[in-house]
C-alpha cells in the first residue's frame, strides 16, 4: 500500500512515523491520497480511496468518488474540537459577554446599579436545534446535556438518542428551538437553505454556525440582523477567506459591526495540539485501511 499527502508537514510526518506503508513522493504512484480537495483531475488508476485529515467533505467531488468506486475516510480527531467550539461561540453569545468586556473596558459596568441593567441569558433549559447531527452534532449534543436542553434535528430517516425529537424540516427545527447550531456539510442541499424565509422565523432565537458559511444567505443573514429579524449570531466560518496574509473582512456586508454577533476565524478545529493528534490519528487510519479494516470507511451513498 501506498500512501501520499498533499500537505507537505503531513506528508513529512508519515515518512518518519509510518510503518509497513510507503510514502510516495509522486500522487500518481499512491494508492491513498490524503488531501482535503479532489477532484477528478487527481484521479489516476492506482488510486483506491481519498483520507481528509480535516472535518469537512465539501472540497471533495463525492460523484467522481461513486464513478471510479473509490474509498473515503475522514479522520475524526477535530470533530470534538470544532463542537467544543460551538459551546464555546454559544456561551459567549448568550452570556454577553463580548459586550460586557468592551464595555468595561471603558469603564462602562452595562447600567449595572440601574433599573436598566443589561442581563444575559441562561443556556439552561432552552431548546437547541441540531441542523447537522453526523460527528460534530453529536459530540454538541453531549457536551449541551447537563444544561438540561431540549433536543431537536431534522430528520433523516436514522437512530436518534432518546432524548433529541426529530423534526420534519427545517422550518420546524427553527420553529422549535431557541438556539440553532449549524454543523452540517456544504453540499447542494444545504448551500443558503437558511434563507431569508427562515431566517425571519428567528427574531427571539440564536444562530450559531461551525458548518460552512454558505449555508447561510450572506445578504439574508445580513439583513435579518439589521432589522432585528435575528436575536444573535456567532459564526467560526465565512464567504470571504485571504488567499495569503492580505486583509480580508469575512463577509461583503458589515455583519461585524452589530453587537449581537461574535466572530470566529474559522479556528475550530485548529488548538494548539490538533496537528499533532491528527497526525497520529491518520498513522493508525492508514494502519487499519492496509489491513483491510474500514470501520470508518464513509458510505458515500448517503452522503450527498
Amino acid at each position: 500500500m501506498k500512501v501520499y499527502a498533499k500537505h507537505e508537514e503531513i506528508q513529512e510526518f508519515l515518512k518518519e512515523h509510518l510503518n509497513g506503508v510507503e510514502v510516495v513522493e509522486e500522487p500518481s504512484l499512491c494508492n491513498y491520497m490524503i488531501t482535503g480537495r479532489f477532484t477528478s483531475n487527481d484521479y489516476h488508476r492506482n488510486l483506491r480511496g481519498v483520507i481528509i485529515p480535516y472535518t469537512g467533505h465539501n472540497g471533495i467531488d463525492l460523484d467522481e468518488m461513486r464513478d471510479k468506486n473509490l474509498k473515503l475516510f475522514v479522520t475524526p480527531t477535530r470533530s470534538r474540537y470544532v463542537a467544543e467550539k460551538a459551546m464555546t461561540l454559544t456561551l459567549s453569545l448568550l452570556g454577553n459577554t463580548l459586550n460586557y468586556h468592551n464595555q468595561l473596558k471603558i469603564g462602562n459596568w452595562s447600567e449595572r446599579n440601574s433599573d436598566h441593567r443589561v442581563p444575559w441569558v441562561s443556556l439552561y433549559g432552552k431548546s437547541i436545534g441540531l441542523f447537522g447531527f453526523g460527528r460534530i452534532g453529536k459530540i454538541v449534543h453531549e457536551l449541551f446535556k447537563p444544561f438540561g436542553c431540549d433536543f431537536y434535528t431534522i430528520d433523516r430517516g436514522k437512530e436518534y438518542p432518546i432524548d433529541v425529537t426529530a423534526v420534519k424540516n427545517v422550518t420546524n427545527l427553527v420553529q422549535m428551538s431557541d438556539v440553532v447550531i449549524v454543523s452540517a456539510p456544504l453540499n447542494n442541499e444545504t448551500e443558503g437553505i437558511f434563507s431569508e424565509q427562515i431566517l425571519c422565523k428567528m427574531k427571539h432565537k440564536f444562530l450559531i454556525n461551525v458548518g460552512r458559511g454558505k449555508i447561510i444567505d450572506e445578504e439574508a443573514l445580513y439583513n435579518a440582523l439589521k432589522n432585528n429579524k435575528l436575536r444573535g449570531f456567532a459564526s467560526d466560518v465565512w464567504y470571504n477567506y485571504p488567499k495569503a496574509k492580505e486583509v480580508t473582512l469575512p463577509s461583503t456586508f458589515p455583519i461585524y459591526e452589530f453587537d449581537n454577533v461574535i466572530l470566529s476565524n474559522h479556528s475550530g478545529g485548529y488548538t494548539e495540539d490538533t496537528n499533532d493528534e491528527v497526525n497520529r490519528d491518520l498513522v493508525l487510519l492508514i494502519q487499519k485501511i492496509s489491513n483491510e479494516n474500514y470501520e470508518d470507511e464513509l458510505d458515500l451513498t448517503n452522503l450527498i
